[in-house]
């Protein structure tokens, strides 16, 4: 998980150290990470050239070592943040929501709410095979199946419902104009008082 959501925080291209890198990823989902889990996995993507290391000021804490990603760090991240995924890591590549090209953020939200209502309709037909399974085999007797099944499929429900208000949130927000981008009238220039003839009186 760590890879990913590491290779996010380092996109924009500037050195971070692993304090730096921590706090923003808890700003950013509400969760706490270890320090030992994200330096360890900091370790291993310099080795894989990921992300390189660089060196602080002589006045700077020399126990915070700056990191910075790499084209292919940067080649990875991008591919990763547009592919296909599970649901769990949609909802990873939502940290980053605003890191993603317009069309490419349209196919990933439109590909996940396909998964989605495919799930939902899976899920729904197991349901009723479950039902009618419990009625004709056990009846009267209490069955967790069809129980466990309608839970999930509650919860497919309640996905759908989310990812309709993010695409409206994403559509007020992310995709408004910003303030030099909005577009500019052209001054409409006074009008000059009409200049009177000589000899003409203004009565």
């Amino acid at each position: 998980m760590f890879v990913h959501m590491l290779l996010g925080l380092l996109r924009d291209g500037d050195p971070h150290h692993g304090y730096q890198l921590m706090s923003e990823y808890k700003a950013r989902s509400g969760n706490q990470a270890s320090a030992g889990s994200f330096y360890r996995v900091l370790a291993r993507l310099a080795h894989q050239g990921l992300i390189s290391t660089g060196t602080n000021p002589p006045d700077a804490d020399p126990r915070r070592i700056p990191y910075q990603i790499t084209t292919a760090g940067s080649q990875v991240f991008d591919r990763w943040l547009v592919s296909s995924g599970g649901s769990d890591e949609i909802c990873e590549r939502l940290l980053f929501v605003d890191r993603v090209p317009r069309e490419a953020l349209t196919r990933l939200l439109d590909r996940w709410q396909e998964e989605l209502w495919m799930q939902g309709k899976a899920l729904a037909r197991r349901h009723d095979d479950a039902l009618q399974d419990s009625a004709a085999n056990a009846p009267g007797r209490y069955n967790p199946l069809p129980v466990l099944l309608a839970r999930r499929l509650k919860q497919v429900e309640a996905d759908l419902e989310f990812l309709k208000e993010l695409r409206m949130q994403i559509d007020t927000t992310l995709c408004a104009p910003l303030p030099e981008e909005a577009e500019v009238s052209e001054p409409v220039a006074p009008k000059r008082p009409a200049r009177r003839r000589p000899g003409v009186s203004s009565r």
